[in-house]
């Protein structure tokens, strides 16, 4: 039986047409760059103007390994920020060099006092399936969903490689929708299971996550994933 909600809340595509070129199917899209370099603002489209709710109240309560914290397609840089400024050696990756450059802008326009102490925090263009070391954990909201369907079985190999043996892989799963096509794709609670499980994670919470830590306008359709070594 599906653990996966019914919930046919609209979620819009990003881009007019599903884009099916060899570099999207493989998870490096250059239509990233084409959406920042667009004049992506705070709020707008898949920006969400800060971290999930969810994601302050896991370092606040210190549930999370400490260390190295990875958090592939960033976006604005709202998650590493978050995990820098709790004493994380944070690293945010994209695809993007104008995303890499919002982040930067981002940090640098906040107050002294908010800002994270000295490098702990990095902003990398990148190619998150190329990335070589170990992170203690590792974050991904609107990360998966943003992949071609095809690049899914590699996203999971990478998750695994970059894992450390003790490390623990953080799953925001959204959108929890019934749609066709994207980005972003739609996800579910048992797609990222049988992505995972098969590769030797084991869900410690798997479960779809109140309203009030979700962001608003994502209740109902964001589910939280925590994996650890079986």
């Amino acid at each position: 039986m599906s653990t996966t909600p019914s919930n046919t809340r609209v979620v819009s595509n990003l881009l007019p047409e599903e884009p099916q070129d060899e570099d999207t199917r493989k998870g490096v899209s250059r239509y990233w760059e084409e959406v920042w370099s667009a004049g992506l603002q705070p709020g707008d489209r898949f920006d969400a103007r800060g971290p999930a709710p969810i994601l302050i109240h896991l370092l606040e309560t210190n549930a999370l390994p400490k260390g190295r914290a990875l958090i592939p397609g960033c976006g604005r840089g709202y998650a590493p920020l978050a995990f820098a400024q709790y004493g994380y050696q944070a690293v945010g990756v994209e695809l993007s060099q104008t995303a890499c450059n919002a982040a930067q802008e981002m940090v640098s326009n906040l107050p002294e006092a908010q800002r994270p102490a000295e490098g702990l925090l990095e902003f990398k263009k990148g190619n998150f399936f190329e990335l070589e070391g170990k992170y203690d954990i590792i974050y991904d909201y609107t990360f998966l969903c943003a992949l071609h369907p095809d690049a899914r079985q590699h996203w999971a190999d990478q998750m695994v490689k970059l894992l450390a043996p003790e490390g623990e892989l953080v799953t925001m799963i959204f959108p929890i929708v019934e749609k066709e096509g994207g980005p972003p794709y739609a996800m579910s609670i048992d797609l990222v299971r049988s992505l995972l499980e098969p590769r030797g994670l084991k869900a410690t919470t798997l479960e779809m996550l109140p309203d009030d830590m979700c962001h608003k306008g994502r209740e109902e359709r964001t589910a939280l994933g925590r994996w650890s070594r079986a």
